[in-house]
């Protein structure tokens, strides 16, 4: 993606809406805790961030969606609202991880850990989790060191280095903040496109945009509910 390109960036998956928007090397964001209307709140900010920034929607290059894991609500709205735009638009869409967005928003809060360890919580008894560490040489966003997992709330195996933990998964589970070598543990931390454009845009140049119907969600669960 050349400096002077133009994508927008959203997130539902875990309840809030995160919105951005990326043009000329410039990010601007919105960011809303309320878990309904979510769909309306984030083409509102859409709207919003393209008005700011003098921009019309045909100008958008690439839409930038998380594709989950999350919950089951939160990721259709991500996902189906992020496919109706670029469809919309008729522009290619960046699927992200969800996990590793919240591992971006982390590591670029804490200068001080190698990666992080995300956790989220999964309901269930179980958690969604991912490692990531920050990429080397030129590469300054993070990178996954391991599949991502749905499993019970256990920490996992840390690789060398200084790791820091963040998620839901840290709060629904407090013993899991004591795992060795972990620097800290951001239970707060959730999706922040405004953290994550740079993750895209380095997806984008790769070539890692697919056409708006290709795009599907991950649950990492097959189903949503245990029998009564």
């Amino acid at each position: 993606m050349n400096p002077s390109s133009v994508m927008l960036g959203i997130d539902a998956t875990t309840g809030p809406c995160s919105v951005a928007l990326a043009v000329d090397g410039t990010v601007l964001s919105r960011v809303a805790h309320a878990r309904r209307g979510q769909s309306a709140t984030i083409l509102a900010f859409a709207d919003e961030l393209l008005a700011e920034a003098g921009i019309a929607r045909p100008a958008v290059d690439a839409i930038a969606c998380t594709r989950g894991p999350g919950s089951f609500t939160g990721v259709r709205i991500s996902t189906g609202v992020g496919q109706g735009l670029a469809m919309g638009l008729d522009r290619p869409v960046v699927g992200l991880s969800t996990l590793q967005v919240v591992a971006e928003a982390v590591l670029q809060a804490d200068a001080a850990p190698d990666g992080a360890v995300v956790l989220l919580d999964a309901r269930m008894g179980e958690v969604y989790g991912g490692l990531f560490r920050r990429g080397a040489g030129t590469e300054s966003t993070t990178v996954a060191v391991s599949a991502e997992w749905l499993g019970p709330p256990v920490s996992p195996s840390l690789p060398a280095g200084q790791w820091c933990g963040a998620g839901s998964g840290f709060a629904a589970y407090p013993p899991l903040a004591q795992a060795t070598g972990l620097t800290g543990v951001w239970s707060d931390c959730v999706p922040d496109m405004g953290a994550a454009m740079e993750l895209a845009r380095h997806a984008l140049a790769r070539g890692d945009a697919i056409p708006a119907a290709e795009l599907e969600p991950v649950y990492l669960r097959n189903r949503v509910a245990r029998p009564a």
